[in-house]
């Protein structure tokens, strides 16, 4: 009751308040200089999606050519090339080398059933690690919602949380269809543990993190004591947050300074820690016309960018690209503390523009932010009228309802339901509270104010005597 009380308070200062956009970080001017251009690019767009922080670099095989970095963290300190972030799903590359180390030691098969390996994942008994790798499982996108993004201390571990996969429809069987989900790293960190004896993250640092020098790796809850607060946005400011799933490296919780992603991406073009056949093999689509591989996505991009190896990634607060151009030994990676699920385009579009300057195109127009505020301010206006609406029916309670009015009231009222029903069967309610707070905050308030208004109007209908009342 006191999240729906300040959200309340928040939607009556909002009300009264006029929009204005949040305000910009003050940057330095950019440096002269060969990569002056994409300086100039990255500041803009840092200033245009109102990111607080961010650094970036563009690296060889032989580490860092070029790196920036600049703005605040989450708590107001400049960010330095020693600021950690984390990177979302930049971790599934990490975690499918980590898994092809296994496979190159002899030690897991690529053919492995997932279920020979972990009794626990009993979704689809014929899926193996190839498929949990690619895609291609049969698991649907939502299962990530089951699985993924638990922030509790408590939170089970990986192979404690497949039963929750075990009533999901599949999209076919094993290796027919493509759909790109969580779920499927959550289990392959599920597979590691059994094989290894070990925690995720202990075996991360033994066979990727420590032989290419990422020392600063955050893979889980110990490791993430150092993490500055990232942000999201609450109606267009970004406001500092903290969630964490200490068993959620694999899939997306995996994180690290500037130092650190920059070893990833420089390991990965000069061929560090796999074989060169290995390395080939997760760049090739692991189901053709899919655009990915096996943890990384191949190509799918136009020109000049139609060869690159890449992957995006966005958890609660942050979010970081990789893009690798082996064919020229020349990368660039970008991470931000800021994150809005609904913005994802728009976010994202700092890095994609970034690297399409690299190699040698321009970057294109920004993806618009109408979804996202159309969706949260549509929400809260939602949530405005029904408070006015409650506020007007307990001015008029002491006055007969005509039905016809009231059932008009109950069904305005209704609305804020079906949206969270729909939100429901969706993501959960949970999971729109962790990615887009701003509006889980105004459907609750549209919510309660519905409610409101449909019990004061009930209650009026009850007290209906005489000749009906006009007043509405």
């Amino acid at each position: 009751m006191r999240t729906i009380a300040a959200a309340l308070a928040v939607l009556c200062t909002l009300a009264a308040t006029p929009a204005v956009a949040a305000p910009s970080t003050a940057l330095p001017a950019a440096p002269s200089g060969p990569y002056a251009e994409l300086d100039a690019y990255v500041r803009d767009r840092m200033r245009e999606t109102g990111v607080p922080g961010l650094s970036y670099a563009v690296v060889g095989p032989d580490g860092p050519v070029h790196r920036r970095a600049w703005g605040t963290d989450g708590r107001g300190d400049p960010v330095t090339p020693a600021t950690p972030f984390l990177w979302g799903s930049l971790a599934k590359p990490a975690t499918a080398t980590g898994v092809m180390t296994l496979v190159e030691s002899g030690r897991l098969g690529l053919d492995d059933r997932v279920a020979e390996h972990v009794p626990e994942f009993g979704f689809a008994p014929g899926a193996t690690v190839r498929h949990l790798l690619g895609q291609t499982s049969g698991l649907p996108a939502e299962a990530t919602f089951e699985v993924a993004d638990c922030h509790a201390a408590d939170c089970p571990r990986p192979a404690g949380r497949l039963g929750a996969l075990d009533g999901v429809e599949p999209l076919g069987p094993p290796g027919t269809e493509y759909a790109y989900t969580s779920a499927n790293y959550v289990a392959l960190a599920a597979v590691v543990e059994s094989v290894t004896g070990r925690p995720f993250a202990d075996f991360m640092h033994e066979a990727v993190f420590d032989p290419i020098g990422m020392d600063g790796a955050i893979a889980d809850a110990e490791s993430a004591r150092k993490l500055p607060p990232g942000h999201q946005l609450l109606w267009g400011f970004p406001t500092a947050t903290k969630k964490y799933d200490p068993h959620g490296a694999a899939y997306g919780y995996l994180g690290g300074d500037l130092h650190d992603l920059t070893a990833f991406a420089s390991a990965q073009l000069r061929g560090t820690v796999l074989k060169p056949e290995s390395l080939r093999l997760m760049r090739q689509e692991s189901k053709a016309g899919t655009g990915y591989g096996l943890g990384w996505r191949v190509g799918g991009l136009d020109g000049p960018l139609q060869n690159a190896v890449w992957h995006t990634g966005g958890v609660p607060g942050y979010s970081a690209m990789i893009f690798l151009l082996p064919e020229r030994g020349i990368g660039l990676v970008l991470q931000q503390n800021m994150y809005a699920l609904l913005q994802d385009g728009a976010v994202m579009e700092s890095g994609f523009g970034a690297a399409r300057l690299l190699a040698g195109g321009e970057p294109g127009d920004a993806p618009s932010a109408a979804v996202h505020h159309a969706t949260v301010w549509g929400v809260t206006a939602l949530a405005l009228a029904l408070l006015l609406a409650a506020a007007r029916s307990v001015a008029v309670v002491r006055r007969p309802a005509r039905p016809p009015v009231t059932l008009a009231w109950c069904a305005a009222g209704l609305v804020p339901w079906g949206l969270a029903a729909a939100v429901q069967s969706v993501m959960g309610v949970r999971h729109l509270w962790s990615w887009v707070p701003d509006a889980a905050l105004a459907l609750g308030a549209a919510v309660l104010a519905g409610t409101a208004t449909m019990a004061v109007r009930l209650v009026a209908l009850g007290k209906r005597s005489g000749p009906p009342d006009r007043t509405v």
